[in-house]
């Protein structure tokens, strides 16, 4: 079977990594600090090369650290950098981590982003975890232990709540996605990515509101086909509604058609 086109993001081989000096005492970002800790003591097996935007040298000698997946965790004024050399020496995926971009600057990331063909998770997202990798390329915490349940979510405080929990209840994850409201790679492609992993047995998702419905709907109806898919969405009553919208800027709509459109994709809503 041919390799699913977010494997390089979700399964990466090898991995280059934006964040300062990894033995520099203070961390370019907060996020930095954290992601450089977990690289080093989680235990990833594949090849971690570390790049700086600043560094000497051409495009070709950058090429020889070519990896699967660059992660970025730098301030805001470098990060469209990192993406540009990122997708010049032909990295698949990228993630950008943390950032609190404002509009401007994530339409510029996705525009750099498609003109080199990277699959790009973020900027404004926790990140991700892959447990049975020992990848945590996230700042949601700890790497939460192996198992066969997937969590996506739109909530960067909810994937923290929810990783504690089961830190603290013995529950394993074979992966954790955090999407930001900016991301290229969204929830019907990551859904896709889920229900075609070995690892994962079963879905868990965390919705605050759809953009694109009918692709929602389609990889939903095909998740659920496959494995058993549960959805946890904000908005039930009219105060959830407007807190939702606040903090997304996703569409959250009717709550009797949301449920409705789920019970006919096959998902259960909790």
């Amino acid at each position: 079977m041919d390799k699913h086109y977010l494997t390089p993001l979700f399964s990466p081989a090898s991995i280059v990594v934006f964040a300062g000096d990894p033995d520099a005492t203070d961390a370019a970002t907060p996020c930095a600090k954290v992601l450089i800790a977990s690289l080093k003591s989680d235990g990833f097996s594949g090849p971690v090369t570390y790049l700086d935007i600043h560094m000497s040298g051409t495009l070709a000698d950058l090429a020889a650290s070519r990896a699967d997946l660059a992660i970025i965790a730098l301030p805001h004024d470098q990060v469209a950098a990192a993406l540009e050399v990122t997708g010049r020496i032909r990295c698949r995926a990228a993630l950008v981590l943390g950032s609190n971009l404002g509009a401007a600057p994530c339409a510029e990331l996705l525009a750099i982003a498609r003109r080199h063909g990277v699959h790009l998770l973020g900027p404004n997202s926790l990140g991700f975890q892959r447990p049975q990798l020992k990848l945590n390329a996230s700042a949601a915490g700890p790497l939460a232990a192996p198992g066969p349940l997937a969590l996506i979510s739109q909530s960067g405080a909810l994937t923290s709540s929810i990783l504690d929990w089961a830190r603290r209840n013995a529950v394993g994850f074979s992966a954790v996605v955090s999407l930001g409201p900016n991301t290229a790679v969204d929830l019907p492609q990551v859904l896709d990515f889920l229900a075609n992993d070995g690892s994962t047995q079963s879905i868990l998702i965390y919705m605050e509101g759809i953009r694109q419905a009918r692709r929602f709907m389609s990889a939903l109806r095909a998740a659920a086909y496959a494995k058993p898919v549960v959805v946890m969405k904000a908005g039930r009553k009219p105060a959830g509604s407007r807190a939702a919208l606040t903090h997304s800027a996703a569409i959250v709509g009717s709550d009797d058609v949301f449920d409705a459109a789920l019970r006919r994709a096959g998902a259960v809503r909790v």
